[in-house]
């Protein structure tokens, strides 16, 4: 993950007072709640705010609800904060407020973190106190769960006694260390003991105070926050339990202080805490050694993503452009290769990650398999099914594994979508809608050639196509339909080019199940507001709506003749992603490890990539002969740990 870190917005409570606020909490809440309110000026304090956080080092924010209120934001706040969160590439991670009074009060609370995707409330909710089967039923609706912050409890007893039995989807704690200290308990105790049920936590540090009868230090009530490291708080030692662990929930760094800015010492906290994250990396005994081979635009998102896996090593990269393969090793470690030789040379590598263009994928996988390397590769795996297939048999015959994205069907969003949907969670499901419209490549990638060479469907259609066949098996029937719309492009540089392959394409497939799907893949629509990767699968009793993208995004479910209409359903793991489009690129790499230290099959298999491409060769065909075609190709159902 980029950032691992969150910033507290609430951190500027005592800004809007020049930081003099002498009156306690309520005097700076009332201050940043008049500064912020006025929809008039809300857009420059707000954007400020973002701004000020952003050149502290963070991509991420828990928000304060002072700053964004749900009981008085009005479309309008919201349509300019959203406006400014995409502008800025910032991601809210959770939402911290008191929400009081009863079922309309914890609706609205709901309905707004719903509108901006914030999967957390933290902090109180009376409903819970007062009715908890209400509350937890309206949680569940909205599918936003509540983290309850530590402030007046005394003991780890107190807290789990709060906490209550059951409802773990939805209630959880947000472990909040610096009040731990406040009230005379350990934070990292609380922090093992209540691990199962903590959602966020609230990295802050607190200083003790010294009473003036007998001069002995301990924590009276006052609740003074320092820097990381700073104070009495165990914050590395906490840090490094939740890293050794695998935590994936919010973690945020909270410093707020009365009489002084302390943006300097949170950026020193946030230098403090990435260290300390670091240091705590796991080490694993037999991590895959690797080489990315292809170091073009994606290599990038796979470089953050893998340099997080501690079950990967990346040895090296290399590149035609032997410079780029040196910049991407200079941020992501490893030594540049001078030449693919060198790389299937080094008996050291176990593995090569292919990000190569789609025209080299043949050479770059056979060469590589022949040299006893086992392979993940980017898709598709090859142009054509008989290449595919090709591979395929090479990998089996090498006694070699063949690992192939894409593996956005692997993200927590996708996978709990699936459990519901093969649970029974909608009947007996027979149909899917699926839209792939990607826009214009040329508008938002450097080198849009590659991508219109092989076309919509191979490039991204291939997603949903590989979502649905590990959900529903193999494909019998495809009858497609598609065309050039603008045969003249223009890249990001000014130079045209003239696309040849169908720009826009929609498909109808048979499933060897009897399941049915649309897909429609396109290069033109999404120019517009940007990308649209819809999934719905409907059922006898009921549909599911989520994304076939982004394992961030939210899933709604309803039932037939339900008036309600769509609710949201929790996903069964939370985790925190780097805005809308958050994609894992390492999960592939990482299932190869295990499928490899586990001795069982892998998930992303060559098989099943191979049946994907021929099912995007048979919806060609039946384009050019306005007929349908049959798929004959077959694959092990994907087995998930």
């Amino acid at each position: 993950m980029k950032n691992r870190f969150s910033c507290m917005t609430a951190n500027f409570v005592a800004q809007p007072l020049g930081y003099h606020m002498t009156e306690g909490w309520a005097q700076g809440d009332g201050a940043t709640n008049d500064a912020f309110a006025p929809l008039e000026t809300f857009a420059d304090c707000f954007e400020g705010l973002l701004v000020q956080i952003k050149d502290l080092g963070f991509s991420a924010i828990d928000l304060w609800s002072r700053h964004l209120a749900w009981e008085w934001a009005t479309p309008e706040h919201m349509a300019i904060a959203k406006e400014l969160l995409k502008k800025h590439g910032v991601t809210a991670r959770s939402y911290s407020a008191w929400v009081m009074g009863g079922e309309s009060d914890l609706r609205a609370a709901c309905r707004f973190c719903r509108s901006f995707d914030i999967p957390y409330i933290v902090g109180h909710i009376e409903l819970v106190d007062t009715d908890r089967d209400l509350a937890v039923s309206i949680l569940r609706e909205f599918a936003v769960a509540y983290a309850i912050e530590n402030h007046t409890e005394t003991s780890i007893e107190a807290l789990e006694s709060r906490l209550g039995e059951g409802d773990r989807d939805v209630i959880g704690i947000g472990l909040d260390t610096g009040w731990c200290a406040t009230r005379n308990w350990d934070a990292l105790e609380g922090l093992r003991r209540l691990y199962d049920r903590i959602f966020v936590v609230h990295a802050k540090d607190v200083l003790a105070k010294a009473s003036e009868e007998t001069g002995y230090q301990f924590v009276d009530w006052g609740h003074e926050t320092c820097r990381l490291g700073d104070g009495i708080v165990p914050v590395e030692a906490v840090l490094k339990e939740l890293r050794r662990r695998g935590f994936r929930g919010s973690i945020c760094i909270e410093h707020e202080p009365e009489r002084y800015d302390p943006s300097e010492e949170i950026k020193e906290s946030l230098a403090l805490a990435e260290a300390w994250w670091q240091e705590a990396k796991p080490v694993v005994k037999d991590p895959l050694k690797v080489v990315v081979v292809g170091c073009g635009n994606i290599a990038n998102s796979y470089g953050e993503a893998m340099e997080q896996r501690p079950e990967i090593e990346v040895l090296g990269a290399c590149d035609l452009d032997r410079e780029r393969a040196k910049e991407w090793t200079g941020r992501f470690g490893g030594k540049a290769y001078p030449d693919f030789d060198a790389v299937l040379a080094d008996e050291d590598v176990e593995a090569i990650v292919n990000l190569t263009i789609q025209a080299a994928h043949v050479e770059v996988v056979s060469k590589a398999l022949k040299a006893g390397k086992h392979v993940h590769s980017e898709k598709p795996l090859a142009p054509s099914y008989a290449e595919a297939k090709a591979l395929v048999d090479l990998a089996e015959s090498e006694g070699l594994r063949l690992s192939c994205a894409p593996v956005t069907w692997l993200g927590e969003c996708q996978r709990t979508a699936r459990r519901h949907v093969l649970s029974g969670g909608l009947g007996t499901p027979r149909i899917a809608y699926v839209n792939v419209d990607w826009a214009r490549i040329e508008h938002w990638h450097p080198n849009p050639k590659p991508f219109y060479e092989v076309g919509p469907l191979a490039d991204v259609g291939v997603y949903s196509l590989t979502l649905l066949t590990a959900w529903f098996g193999p494909v019998r029937q495809v009858v497609a339909d598609g065309t050039v719309l603008v045969p003249q492009r223009t890249a990001a540089d000014g130079e045209g080019f003239e696309v040849t392959r169908e720009d826009w394409m929609t498909l109808s497939l048979l499933f060897e199940s009897g399941f049915r799907a649309r897909i429609t893949a396109s290069f033109y629509v999404g120019a517009v507001g940007g990308l649209t990767p819809d999934l719905e699968i409907h059922g006898d009793e009921g549909s599911l709506r989520t994304q076939w993208f982004a394992a961030t995004a939210p899933i709604e479910v309803g039932k037939v003749g339900d008036p309600k209409g769509y609710t949201a359903l929790a996903h069964d793991q939370r985790c925190l992603g780097e805005g809308e489009w958050y994609c894992d690129w390492s999960t592939g790499v990482y299932e190869l490890w295990k499928a490899l230290r586990s001795d069982r099959a892998h998930p992303t298999s060559g098989a099943q990539a191979a049946h994907v491409v021929e099912i995007v060769e048979a919806a060609h065909e039946s384009m050019r002969g306005g007929r349908s075609v049959a798929v004959a190709s077959s694959f092990p159902a994907p087995q998930l740990s």
